[in-house]
């Protein structure tokens, strides 16, 4: 790593001339991107580039630059960053303030939550860009170490200050970074060649000019150092770059004094080491600072501000190691002699070429050190050069499965699989075949391939049955997950019971068959479980549950303690999935601001993480949402979407809910044939499945009435029968839709009135407006057709404002309708839907932790984002929604945005009384300061 001082050497730059007008356009903030990357093959030109636009840009400006030799140093890119900002560490949070500090050694404490640190550098980037523009280079990215890279990425994901830019430069040419602005550097065209050539070519003959360019076809550092070569009386003959470069370099290293090549080891090896410990090194060698001085005459070295000595380019670090390996392995002994922890260790196993079991066992210890710290992934790979060190067969699988495990935790999902598997291949111990097995089967199924991981779980404990029980059931239970994902409905009990010793699974099995009533019997008597990482999943599903089965209140209480679990440990495909859960809640609920907000940020972090089954479920929430408050073509996209990634990773328990969601749109603009065709295809699916869940994927009662529209009131019936047998799960809302599609059908107006009598009683044991709504629609539509007038007005009049208070724009229109076929005349209110739905996403996220309480820090915290992040959200907040105080949010927020709210825009609050709120107010303030006094602390989310 190296800072702003650490200039490269000055050379004439040529060309570019719209990639300096692109990014300078973006450090001026005249674009609405924050972040550029700049791509392009080793010596192509980056590093000028960027030097090029920061030197005009005017911003105070923060380089920061990865290397090979320490990219296994965890946060040491990120110490870089943060030491020339330390003054702006006072305006964060506490939480992450403290998160930051642990991380990058400047004060003790316990390993910090990943996704506070995160959050704690976004915000510290914010605070210094208040003071003034703030321009943030990371050059080499690709060797930046993984723990910083982590950090520097969610930055970039979520960098939205006008006075903050971050310029990124990789050699990865598949690196990308969602909203960024992307730069793919091409070569020199020939004439920008020979310009480049200019200030050598005095001393080339023209041949040699033609020849170079040529060659090397418009690649800037081969055409510079091959140019200073030939300038030399050197005359390389060169046709591919790379080679090219590696010649020139070995030649010149050739040249050097013994003394001098051995310097140069220590330098390339030692990576930003301070000239101090450079001097310590070269005195353990017998030599000194003068022997590095041919190396700089001859081009290879050049001097840092500060006197350290630096390689001319990264790319000459392999040549300098690789020149003379006896003399490479002498420098890393004696860089491990004057080093300690983590960078010894790497030093003392890049010296070992078979085995060391005591090197292998100090890297072991470092590794465990880096996790504890909460660089997973550079954990992981400490882990696996451990166990590549290891001679003994026990260690090298305990080690390559301590890999696996802390590259799963990082989210590395490919090399979680991978290192598994080569635990896999060595160990010789249930135990451990076990734990690896599971952590292949996670990283298999949360890639997108369930199918794989299912086969591979249950042929793993098969295995292991005959020999240890107890490791079998642990695999069979675990294979529930992707049985679930893969559509294998009845499959999932079969293995819930043979994994004994976990009853969520059990549990979740149940609830999909439709016994509700032995899944509620195993669910009250579980306990908690101890709240590790390895625990999530369990409780994932027990929050599922607890949606599926009405159990509003248990369900917030679970997906609360999951998101705070989720924050703790860093576990972003968790917090994901609870965000997705919690939208599906919250869709339930009639909290459809709440539904949209959590789903948005479900399908951010799953996206992030790569999570296709998680990032699915979120979008077709969304996607639910779009249909019922009318916007059919944004629906029936993200379904399309959704269903290419089905396709794409056999998750096929989503052919049911895709169709579901097509039907729910079709239904809402009238289109009943197109309804019909998608509902019964999902009727088909879930059947085949042996889905029996009627409030998973609840399509039962849109089938049944888009039957009766359609005319075919025959197949209706049959439907109805079928869909009336779920009345026996004991929950409302099979019971209350059952009721309202038997209702629907009859011919009879006692019959019809006995019917939605009985839906009403029904819809009072739960909370689900929206579908009240649809049960007092129907009615009034049925009664107006058997001639009971007042009641239908009545009914009409209900679901009519139910529908405008949620947003339900079809639905509401429709009510109007048969309001005006009753002979009512409806003025419609000059706000449709709720004023939450004015709000984005991310503005309803702010507004609902404040509305519950918390300062902007203890906000900035819970959502991982900058405090000014927070300021910036809540004052469009207030603007929109016309409020002038926290105390004014507070009021106007009871049950999570539930109701109509202030009037949009409007210069001032409109003050109501808790009698017009039918008391709801003071309860809900109630339950919000309750829910406050029992959050317990969070090092690593909320405080």
């Amino acid at each position: 790593m190296t800072t702003a001082g650490d200039d490269p050497p000055r050379a004439l730059f040529v060309g570019r001339a719209a990639e300096i007008d692109t990014l300078g356009e973006l450090v001026a903030g005249r674009r609405a991107e924050r972040v550029a990357v700049v791509r392009g093959e080793p010596g192509i030109g980056k590093t000028a580039l960027l030097d090029r636009v920061g030197a005009s840009s005017g911003a105070r400006t923060v380089r920061v630059v990865g290397t090979e030799a320490e990219a296994h140093l965890p946060f040491a890119v990120l110490a870089d960053l943060v030491a020339p900002l330390r003054p702006w560490l006072a305006a964060l949070p506490e939480v992450q303030r403290e998160a930051l500090e642990v991380s990058v050694a400047l004060r003790a404490g316990p390993a910090p939550g990943p996704l506070a640190l995160r959050a704690a550098t976004l915000g510290l980037l914010d605070a210094a860009g208040d003071d003034e523009p703030l321009l943030v280079v990371v050059d080499d990215l690709q060797w930046v170490d993984p723990a910083s890279a982590e950090v520097i990425l969610f930055v970039a994901r979520r960098l939205r200050s006008p006075r903050v830019t971050l310029l990124l430069a990789t050699r990865d040419e598949r690196r990308t970074v969602p909203g960024a602005v992307e730069i793919d550097l091409d070569r020199l065209t020939p004439a920008e060649s020979r310009s480049l050539l200019r200030p050598i070519s005095e001393r080339l003959s023209p041949v040699v000019v033609d020849r170079l360019v040529a060659d090397l076809a418009g690649h800037p550092l081969a055409l510079v150092e091959a140019a200073h070569r030939a300038g030399d009386g050197q005359h390389p003959r060169v046709t591919h770059v790379g080679p090219a470069l590696e010649e020139l370099w070995s030649r010149a290293l050739a040249s050097l004094p013994a003394g001098s090549r051995t310097a140069m080891a220590v330098v390339a090896a030692g990576g930003t080491t301070e000239r101090s410990e450079v001097d310590l090194v070269l005195g353990d060698l017998g030599l000194d600072q003068h022997d590095l001085a041919p190396a700089e005459h001859a081009g290879l070295l050049r001097r840092g501000d500060d006197g350290r000595p630096v390689l001319r380019h990264p790319l000459l670090r392999p040549v300098a190691l690789a020149h003379e390996p006896e003399v490479t392995r002498r420098v890393r002994r004696a860089l491990a002699g004057r080093t300690a922890g983590i960078r010894r260790a790497w030093h003392l196993a890049a010296r070992v070429e078979g085995t060391d079991e005591v090197v292998g066992t100090q890297l072991a210890a470092a590794a465990r050190s880096a996790g504890e710290r909460g660089g997973h992934r550079s954990a992981g790979e400490a882990w696996a050069r451990a166990a590549q060190l290891s001679a003994e067969r026990r260690h090298r699988a305990d080690r390559f499965l301590a890999a696996a495990e802390e590259f799963l935790l990082a989210g590395a999902l490919d090399l979680a699989a991978g290192h598994a598997e080569a635990a896999l291949a060595l160990a010789d111990d249930t135990a451990s075949t076990s734990r690896a097995e599971i952590v292949r089967g996670r990283a298999t199924a949360w890639l997108g391939d369930p199918r794989r991981a299912l086969a591979d779980l249950v042929r793993a404990a098969e295995r292991l049955a005959p020999v240890d029980a107890g490791a079998a059931a642990a695999l069979y239970a675990e294979a529930t997950t992707p049985a679930a994902m893969a559509g294998r409905v009845r499959d999932m009990l079969v293995l819930a019971r043979r994994g004994t010793p976990r009853r969520a699974p059990e549990v979740q099995a149940l609830v999909l068959l439709g016994d509700v009533p032995a899944a509620l019997g195993i669910l009250d008597t579980l306990e908690q479980g101890d709240g590790t990482a390895w625990d999530l999943q369990d409780r994932a599903q027990l929050a599922q549950v607890a949606v599926a089965t009405e159990r509003y209140a248990d369900a917030e209480r679970r997906v609360d303690d999951l998101l705070a679990l989720a924050r703790r440990h860093g576990a972003s495909a968790m917090l994901a999935f609870a965000h997705a859960v919690r939208a599906e809640l919250d869709v339930w609920r009639g909290r459809w601001p709440a539904a949209r907000a959590d789903a948005v940020e479900a399908v951010a972090w799953a996206e992030e993480q790569g999570e296709a089954g998680t990032a699915a479920i979120a979008t077709l929430v969304l996607a639910r949402l779009d249909a019922l408050t009318g916007d059919v073509a944004r629906s029936r996209e993200r379904a399309r979407r959704v269903l290419a990634e089905v396709g794409a990773h056999g998750i096929d328990c989503l052919q049911v809910y895709v169709p579901a969601v097509g039907g729910l749109a079709a239904f809402a603009v009238g289109e009943t044939e197109d309804a019909v065709a998608h509902l019964e295809r999902a009727h088909r699916r879930a059947c085949a499945d042996g889905l029996g869940a009627s409030n998973v994927v609840p399509y039962g009662p849109d089938l049944v009435e888009a039957l009766v529209r359609h005319g075919d009131t025959d197949r209706a019936r049959e439907v109805l029968a079928w869909w009336a047998e779920r009345e026996r799960s004991g929950l409302a809302f099979p019971a209350a839709t059952a009721a309202r599609c038997a209702g629907f059908l009859a011919e009879d107006p006692d019959d019809a009135t006995a019917c939605f009598a009985r839906a009403r009683a029904a819809h009072a044991r739960s909370d689900q407006p929206f579908e009240k709504a649809r049960t007092l629609l129907a009615e009034a539509e049925c009664l107006r057709r058997l001639r009971r007038p007042s009641v239908a007005r009545s009914a009409a009049r209900e679901a009519h404002a139910t529908f405008v208070a949620l947003g339900a724009r079809p639905w509401a229109d429709r009510a109007e309708a048969e309001l005006a076929a009753a002979g009512v005349s409806l003025r419609r209110p000059a706000a449709a839907e709720t004023a939450w739905a004015a709000l984005t996403p991310q503005e309803f996220q702010v507004a609902r932790i404040v509305a519950e309480g918390r300062s902007n820090d203890e906000a900035a915290a819970a959502l991982f984002v900058s405090r000014k992040t927070v300021e910036n959200h809540l004052t469009r907040v207030y603007r929109k929604l016309g409020l002038r105080s926290r105390s004014e949010l507070v009021r106007w927020f009871p049950d999570g945005g539930v109701g109509r709210g202030p009037r949009v825009g409007a210069g001032r609050s409109v003050i109501v009384t808790d009698a017009e709120t039918g008391g709801t107010r003071a309860a809900a303030s109630a339950r919000r300061n309750e829910a406050c006094r029992s959050i317990p602390p969070d090092p690593g989310g909320p405080p």
